[in-house]
């Protein structure tokens, strides 16, 4: 190329410019930090343990100024798996979306996780050999009795005596920790009322828990609980090895014992990894809980307070609490109800049913009292503002609705 060539110039005109356009673009960006409502750390000395312990809690954004109570899920190796659950759990309580209730997730950090997520001491290691030497990985296994006395003695009652807690509690794990949702389950049940297992390691001291679930789970024997349990295709990796046989031997045990009470399901991902199945197993898991939580199909034309009545009474039975249906969710398919003149009574009820379940909500009874206008009912207009004003006497909005209806 010669010098003064168009070429030449073309090329230099380039090399100016193009820089100086992503300068202008990037200079010309506003660039923000994402705002992230993950919770808070709770740093916890343990007697028991003889330590500090780092405890991740997440709440409902609703929770702070509400006297609403949530159902608990405690999280093991909180260091991979807490934000992700909080995920899930916002997700899929969203008004919009309303498959599962809105939970309080307790996320448990590790010191030592050889220590506290094995239930027996073993210097055994996945390929089955045994090293006793002092750099051995597992020399201080078994700690998982002291482990789950933490849990109930110590982090439990710190989590109930300051959030707004159901007594409705979830237990899940990955790996050893899947490991020890199970072992809790087989000594010391009533502490969770559901059970996520995310590929157990059956193989920890040669099937050490599944000759304990042999002796424990009994033909015919009763255990009212919720267990999710699954796997990934850990054997790929190491080929021959009996990881997932343990788990098949683990559903099989199951099925042939028959234990009441027991919800249990078992779902094997063999397109997943040891270390990607979590992220498959905790959203089904958490969908086979509550598979019933959504109310069944029903058309606008029948939808009526009874069934919906019904529908939760009967999740306050399995859950062992009272559950109301959610006014918000209730509040805006009654509004979706009240655009049709075919299911505008049914809306009318929904927005009734409303202000029964929460006497002191003022927008439960402002919301009835616009659809009774809406219909024509001034004196049950009115008097359902007039309820609304009485419980929030603040609010400009319902006076000017209660004047227009007075005048």
């Amino acid at each position: 190329m010669k010098p003064g060539s168009p070429k030449k110039k073309l090329f230099a005109f380039v090399c100016f410019i193009i820089p100086l356009l992503f300068s202008f673009k990037a200079n010309g960006q506003k660039v923000e930090p994402i705002k992230s409502d993950q919770g808070k750390v709770v740093t916890m000395h343990s007697d028991i343990l003889k330590e500090d312990r780092r405890i991740l809690i997440y709440t409902p954004k609703d929770s702070a100024n509400s006297e609403k109570k949530y159902p608990v899920i405690y999280v093991l190796d909180a260091d991979n798996h807490f934000a992700q659950m909080v995920e899930y759990s916002k997700y899929l309580s969203r008004q919009d979306v309303s498959v599962i209730p809105p939970l309080i997730v307790v996320g448990i950090t590790n010191t030592d996780r050889n220590r506290d997520l094995t239930p027996s001491h073993s210097n055994i290691d996945y390929s089955g050999k045994s090293d006793t030497t002092a750099n051995s990985p597992y020399k201080h296994s078994g700690g998982n009795e002291l482990f789950l006395q933490f849990i109930q003695k110590e982090l439990m009652p710190y989590v109930n005596s300051n959030y707004n807690t159901q007594p409705y509690r979830i237990f899940a794990g990955h790996s050893f920790g899947a490991l020890t949702t199970i072992n809790c389950l087989f000594n010391y049940p009533d502490m969770f009322d559901a059970y996520i297992a995310v590929s157990p390691s059956f193989w920890w001291d040669q099937k050490f828990l599944l000759k304990l679930a042999d002796k424990r789970l009994k033909a015919g024997s009763t255990l009212s609980k919720t267990l999710f349990f699954s796997d990934g295709n850990e054997d790929s990796s190491s080929p021959g090895s009996p990881f997932h046989t343990n788990v098949l031997k683990f559903d099989s045990l199951l099925k042939k014992r028959n234990i009441k009470g027991l919800d249990f399901e078992y779902i094997p991902y063999p397109n997943e990894s040891h270390m990607t199945v979590p992220i498959k197993s905790y959203y089904d898991g958490l969908r086979f809980i509550y598979q019933q939580w959504q109310l069944p199909p029903v058309s606008d034309e029948k939808i009526n307070p009874e069934i919906i009545m019904r529908h939760y009474k009967g999740l306050s039975q399995k859950f062992g609490y009272p559950i109301l249906p959610d006014e918000a969710y209730f509040n805006d398919l009654a509004q979706w109800l009240l655009k049709s003149p075919a299911t505008l009574s049914n809306g009318i009820k929904l927005l009734e049913m409303n202000t029964i379940n929460y006497p002191s909500s003022s927008r439960a009874f402002a919301a009835l009292g616009a659809a009774y206008a809406m219909k024509g009912e001034k004196q049950k207009a009115m008097a359902s503002y007039k309820k609304a004003n009485e419980l929030n006497p603040k609010s400009n909005e319902i006076k000017l609705r209660l004047l227009e209806l007075q005048k």
